[in-house]
């Protein structure tokens, strides 16, 4: 499967102008495909996707409830993406909402607020207990720390494993693995993995020929996107790091290249 592909993958991350890492998983051959897989990346919103897994990690210990109200305040309001800072100070959202808003719409007050309540140590802990040594978390999200101990990285092979982890029911739980995983398909920002696959066609109401459920990520510099592929009869973990491109163009084409590769190849069988 991926081995009989990797030339023209590689093909496609090479073909713009920025350094781009990616890591492929299949599940149904258990094949990787790896190309600039360790280089470090700044994680941008995608070190949300670990901190949703560690509030999941948390549920399951019983240490926080989904259901447990959290009021914004005024100084929890952060500029960037989401919509939380838009809203009046006062208003109370639970847990589980607070997850559903730093995923779907990569809300950055949501995700302070649940840094806030689930510890900074707590997520750090988790990550390493996933195994993921490379991939660091340190700061919230559009805040200048008073002291900066490192910068949030990430590498696109841990990214992978972690989404493995997750298709595998892993994470938690296999009940806590499929919410992070639903929550990820209801994701707003389809510009990446998803933009170059075909428009579903048929009947409403129809089975998809395919489902994404992703976290994408950006800052000046650099673009990402990180989800679970699904297509008929098979399914991919993949992420695709990009940084030091001319234009924010080029990253997302190379990112929708490599998921319609991957489209095209299964669905030809």
């Amino acid at each position: 499967m991926l081995s009989t592909i990797g030339g023209e993958l590689e093909k496609i991350l090479t073909s713009g102008q920025g350094t781009y890492g990616a890591a492929i998983y299949h599940f149904e051959s258990k094949e990787h495909y790896f190309h600039n897989a360790d280089e470090k990346f700044y994680a941008a919103s995608i070190i949300k996707v670990p901190i949703m897994a560690a509030v999941y990690e948390q549920v399951a210990r019983g240490a926080v409830s989904l259901s447990e109200k959290i009021v914004v305040r005024h100084e929890d309001m952060v500029g960037g993406s989401g919509i939380l800072q838009n809203l009046s100070p006062g208003i109370e959202m639970s847990i589980y909402d607070l997850t559903m808003l730093m995923i779907i719409e990569s809300d950055n007050t949501a995700t302070n607020m649940l840094i806030d309540r689930i510890g900074t140590a707590n997520i750090q802990q988790s990550m390493r207990d996933w195994g993921l040594q490379d991939s660091e978390f340190y700061n919230k999200l559009m805040v200048i720390p008073a002291k900066v101990e490192g910068y949030n990285m990430l590498t696109a092979r841990e990214m992978t494993h972690l989404l493995k982890l997750m298709g595998d029911g892993k994470i938690a739980s296999w009940h806590a693995c499929n919410e992070m995983i639903k929550i990820m398909k209801q994701q707003k920002f389809r510009d990446n993995l998803p933009s170059l696959l075909p428009i579903p066609q048929g009947p409403v109401g129809a089975l998809l020929p395919w489902e994404v459920a992703n976290k994408t990520g950006w800052i000046t510099g650099s673009e990402h996107d990180i989800g679970l592929l699904y297509f008929p009869g098979h399914t991919f973990a993949v992420s695709v790091l990009g940084k030091d491109f001319e234009s924010r163009a080029e990253a997302k084409r190379v990112i929708g290249e490599v998921a319609r590769r991957l489209y095209d190849e299964v669905v030809k069988r």
